[in-house]
C-alpha cells in the first residue's frame, strides 16, 4: 500500500503557500529561505488580502480570549494575548514597507534612462560606463539601466547620435538599437541617423557589425570610413567607403555639411533640426544644387546663410516657412 507523498511549501498553491508561511512566521519558525520568499509573496495583492484575513483571525482570537477572560485573574495573560497581536501587526507592518522597498530598490535599479533633445538643441553626455554621445537635436536615447547585470550595454536611439564608446574589461558589447537596425560595438566611434526614410552610419574609429532584423541578410561588418545606408522597408544596404567625418557627420564639429545636396533634401534635415515645416511653390528652387557648409548655431543663423547664399526668402508664420526666390 502506498502511503500519501508528504507536500513541501513550494508545491502548495501560493495562497496556502503564503498562509503556511505566515503560521511560521507568527511561531517564529521561519528559516532564511522562507523569509525570503514570504517577502517574495508579500508583493502580490492576493497575498496580501491573505494577510488581511489572518490578522482578522488573532484579533478575534485576541477579543475572544478577553471575553472568556474577563472575570479570572488572567489579565496578564490577555495583556500578553493583545501584546501579541499589536507586536505581531506592528512588524508585519515593518516586513511589509521593507517588501516594498526592496522592490523600489530592483525596480530603480532596471528600466531604462532617457535623455532627449529639442528642435536646435545639441547635448553632450556621459552614460554610466564612460561612454560619451552627442545628441542632435530632435532625439532620444534610451539606456539600459541593467547593463552591469546583464553584461550587454544597450541604448535605443530615435533620431542622430555620434558616439564615443569607452572600453571596458571584459569586453562588454555595447548595442544601438535604431529602428530594423541593430548595432554591435566593441570600442568605436560612429554616428547614427534615422530620422530619414534610411538609417544611416558612418563609422570614425574602431569596429562596427551592422544587423539587420532579417536573419537571412548577412551581418555587414564596417571598418573606419565606412558609411552604410538601410532601408528598412526593402532592407536594401548601401556601402561608400573612404568617407570622412566631414562629409557624413559634420554636425558633430558645428557644421551642417549640404554639399552634393539638393534644397529639398537640406529642407528634410532642417525640418528634423529645427522642427519648421517648409512650403515652397516653386520647384525648380527645390531642385537647386547646394554645395557649402553652414555654421550649426540657430536657426536665424542658418536661415541668414542660405538666404544670402541662394538668393532666397523665407517668410515665416510661427513654425510654417515659405520660401520664395527674391
Amino acid at each position: 500500500m502506498h502511503g500519501i507523498p508528504m507536500l513541501s511549501i513550494k508545491d502548495l498553491p501560493v495562497k496556502n503557500k503564503f498562509e503556511e508561511l505566515f503560521k511560521k512566521y507568527v511561531d517564529g519558525s521561519l528559516s532564511r529561505e522562507e523569509y525570503e520568499k514570504f517577502l517574495g509573496l508579500l508583493e502580490s495583492d492576493d497575498s496580501l488580502a491573505t494577510l488581511d484575513k489572518e490578522l482578522d483571525k488573532l484579533w478575534g482570537q485576541d477579543q475572544g480570549d478577553k471575553r472568556k477572560n474577563a472575570l479570572p485573574a488572567s489579565a496578564a495573560k490577555q495583556s500578553s494575548r493583545q501584546l501579541t497581536f499589536w507586536g505581531i501587526a506592528a512588524s508585519l507592518l515593518l516586513v511589509v514597507g521593507f517588501a516594498s522597498w526592496f522592490v523600489f530598490l530592483q525596480n530603480s535599479a532596471t528600466g531604462f534612462e532617457e535623455y532627449h533633445t529639442d528642435f536646435g538643441e545639441v547635448k553632450e553626455l556621459m552614460l554610466p560606463d564612460g561612454s560619451k554621445v552627442k545628441l542632435n537635436a530632435n532625439s532620444t536615447i534610451s539606456w539600459d539601466k541593467a547593463w552591469e547585470a546583464k553584461g550587454k550595454r544597450q541604448i535605443v536611439l530615435t533620431g542622430e547620435a555620434f558616439f564615443d564608446i569607452q572600453s571596458l574589461p571584459g569586453k562588454i558589447p555595447f548595442v544601438v538599437e535604431t529602428g530594423e537596425v541593430s548595432l554591435e560595438v566593441i570600442g568605436t566611434s560612429f554616428n547614427v541617423d534615422n530620422r530619414s526614410e534610411k538609417v544611416e552610419i558612418y563609422l570614425d574609429e574602431g569596429r562596427l557589425d551592422v544587423h539587420l532584423k532579417d536573419p537571412e541578410i548577412e551581418v555587414i561588418k564596417m571598418v573606419p570610413g565606412d558609411k552604410v545606408k538601410v532601408d528598412p522597408e526593402t532592407n536594401k544596404v548601401a556601402k561608400e567607403t573612404n568617407t570622412s567625418l566631414i562629409n557624413s557627420a559634420s554636425w558633430k564639429n558645428g557644421i551642417l555639411n549640404f554639399k552634393d545636396m539638393k534644397l529639398a533634401e537640406v529642407l528634410v534635415k532642417l525640418t528634423n533640426i529645427y522642427g519648421k515645416t517648409f512650403v515652397c511653390e516653386n520647384e525648380a528652387l527645390l531642385d537647386i544644387d547646394l554645395y557649402l557648409g553652414v555654421p550649426f548655431a540657430d536657426w536665424d543663423t542658418v536661415k541668414q546663410v542660405l538666404s544670402l547664399s541662394l538668393d532666397i526668402e523665407f517668410i515665416e508664420n510661427e513654425d510654417v516657412v515659405e520660401i520664395k526666390h527674391l
